[in-house]
């Protein structure tokens, strides 16, 4: 269930600065996750529900991010707000072309593993400038601007962690870093059960956080395993590098290590 966050977090924008005619837009941009040349970014929309959508759209367009609400404004944001979070299921998201103001790929959040941890599979949003309790997004372009990884985090949980290649307006299929690091990571933190606790490694929730580039194709997280509130696995990260296929569709994960943060980082 979402539960509202303390906080207002300004953290959506329109795709066209120009645009003031208040008509109702496909999208809206998250702050802080555009590509380096600003053409690309992360927004969300909800296009199952056009009311709830037009009063998104209409509340953003009338209070802008920077404008302070007096005490009238911040109760029809809590209302625009409950009304998103009544339907917030249907919330997708989306890698957008700031430029052309066109929604250019849909991002699918993969579905909880059989025998594994319950996750929130709750897409991101924030409407009237509050986001919802717990829930952080974290987008990072390879200085290239042709990759981009996307973290969406829920508490412990990793709702989804992927990576995409994006060339001229197309967006190549997902590759599920959280997957593919997880397998690699959950051996590793099973070392550090307590003798005879009886945990399984499958039911780690396991999360990532302070995602960084290295270099051109090597990147680098903050690795989170908890299990359930008993215990906690803390200093953990990963490295991995991101190699784009030949045909420029893919992208592979390779050399992945996984490290103790106080140990110096690897060439």
């Amino acid at each position: 269930m979402t539960t509202l966050s303390l906080s207002l977090f300004a953290a959506t924008i329109s795709y066209s600065e120009s645009d003031a005619s208040g008509a109702t837009k496909p999208f809206l941009v998250f702050e802080h996750t555009g590509s380096p040349d600003g053409r690309y970014a992360v927004a969300w929309g909800l296009p199952k529900h056009p009311d709830v959508w037009t009063k998104v759209c209409e509340f953003e367009r009338v209070h802008p991010a920077a404008l302070e609400l007096n005490d009238e404004d911040s109760k029809q944001a809590r209302g625009v707000f409950d009304d998103v979070a009544a339907v917030a299921d249907d919330v997708e998201n989306y890698i957008v072309d700031v430029r052309d103001g066109k929604i250019i790929h849909k991002l699918n959040y993969p579905p909880t593993e059989v025998g594994g941890p319950m996750l929130s599979r709750e897409p991101y949003w924030t409407a009237a400038g509050i986001r919802p309790n717990r829930h952080d997004l974290e987008v990072v372009w390879s200085r290239a601007g042709n990759l981009v990884l996307v973290n969406h985090t829920f508490r412990w949980d990793c709702v989804m962690f992927c990576a995409l290649l994006v060339r001229d307006s197309k967006v190549s299929s997902s590759l599920d870093l959280n997957k593919k690091l997880g397998a690699i990571v959950r051996p590793f933190v099973a070392k550090s059960f307590p003798r005879g606790s009886g945990y399984s490694k499958i039911n780690l929730n396991v999360s990532f956080s302070e995602v960084k580039q290295l270099s051109e194709t090597k990147f680098s997280a903050h690795v989170e395993a908890v299990m359930e509130k008993e215990w906690s696995s803390e200093g953990i990260a990963v490295n991995f590098s991101l190699i784009p296929s030949n045909e420029g569709t893919v992208v592979k994960p390779a050399d992945i290590r996984v490290r103790r943060e106080a140990e110096e980082i690897g060439d």
